[in-house]
């Protein structure tokens, strides 16, 4: 009797290992095409290979419809920027409708480059030139855009105010807006594959190009005072660098990785370490990771990490978090 019960026992418990390591975790992520969901696919390989965990990117029209998401636990991963994770965790600004108490952060993934991108041939050349022009504006589905926009644009003294507005969902809507010629300049992602395609569609006009910030602290003090913990960042001309047409100066800030409170510990655990020690799987998934530190995982911010994370943190004396 004592051996039936054993056994019962046993095969609960091996049904229940079986069905733990069959779950498949989810990664919400911009729209393909996306800096966002081409390193989350690099993560979920790297935690599918590397870390045992099944795991599936799903895309959205952006953060403010899947932070939500995350908070309640529908889906057990994202990709947010620093300021995202901040806001939506305080209740702030484009997340002002509540807060997300239960998001965590895992961390620091990748860097995020981002520009004003107008036609080549276009006679903008400098921020001030685009007062009166057509840009995208509200990005009702990912209102981070807009105030990455309007950071950018205070760096001479403009706001949406001195645009035509064109209102759009998020910014892979607006970029191909600058494709189609609906728009005379888009902010987008530097080297993401959507720039590409509008690189192409534009081939006629010399494609896109970025236009440069000036390198100053009244630049930097502009960008903070809109999205604090920005930076400027140089740029060379590179193939895969669509609208990079010479040195140039762009706006800069970080990726998280971001979590769940409630997922396990343990499985957070096992996908931080896979993600530091696999940089060249990484890198070879897409180049937006060549931007990851695997040093620099940790950052400060508003945002608790999750335990699972900080334990990994400090076997490697990654804790407490860095300044940036």
């Amino acid at each position: 009797m004592n051996w039936s019960k054993s056994l019962v026992s046993l095969m609960v418990l091996s049904c229940a290992a079986i069905s733990a390591q069959a779950q498949v975790v989810g990664i919400a992520t911009n729209a393909a095409g996306t800096s966002f969901y081409a390193v989350g696919a690099a993560i979920a390989n790297v935690m599918q290979q590397k870390a045992n965990v099944s795991t599936r990117v799903q895309p959205s029209s952006g953060p403010s419809v899947f932070t939500p998401l995350l908070n309640r636990g529908e889906v057990e991963f994202a990709i947010l920027t620093s300021l995202d994770a901040s806001n939506s965790y305080l209740g702030l600004k484009n997340f002002s409708r509540g807060k997300n108490s239960d998001v965590r952060i895992v961390g620091v993934v990748f860097v995020i480059p981002i520009g004003i991108a107008v036609a080549n041939d276009s006679p903008v050349k400098s921020i001030k030139d685009l007062k009166g022009l057509r840009m995208p504006s509200q990005f009702t589905a990912q209102v981070i855009v807009d105030m990455i926009q309007n950071a950018m644009l205070s760096v001479d003294g403009l706001s949406g105010d001195d645009l035509k507005p064109f209102p759009v969902a998020n910014f892979v809507v607006g970029m191909r807006a600058l494709g189609e010629g609906k728009v005379d300049a888009a902010t987008f992602c530097i080297g993401c594959g959507v720039t590409q395609q509008v690189n192409a569609a534009l081939a006629s006009h010399g494609g896109v190009r970025f236009l440069s910030l000036p390198d100053t602290p009244a630049t930097l003090a502009a960008l903070h005072k809109t999205y604090p913990g920005s930076y400027l960042k140089l740029l060379q001309p590179a193939p895969a660098l669509a609208g990079i047409v010479g040195p140039t100066h762009v706006m800069a800030y970080s990726g998280f990785l971001m979590t769940n409170a409630k997922v396990p510990d343990d499985v957070v655990y096992k996908a931080t370490k896979a993600i530091h020690d696999n940089k060249p799987m990484l890198e070879a998934a897409t180049q937006y990771m060549k931007t990851f530190e695997p040093d620099r995982m940790t950052e400060e911010s508003a945002v608790p990490y999750h335990p699972g994370a900080e334990k990994f943190y400090k076997e490697v004396r990654q804790w407490p978090p860095n300044k940036h």
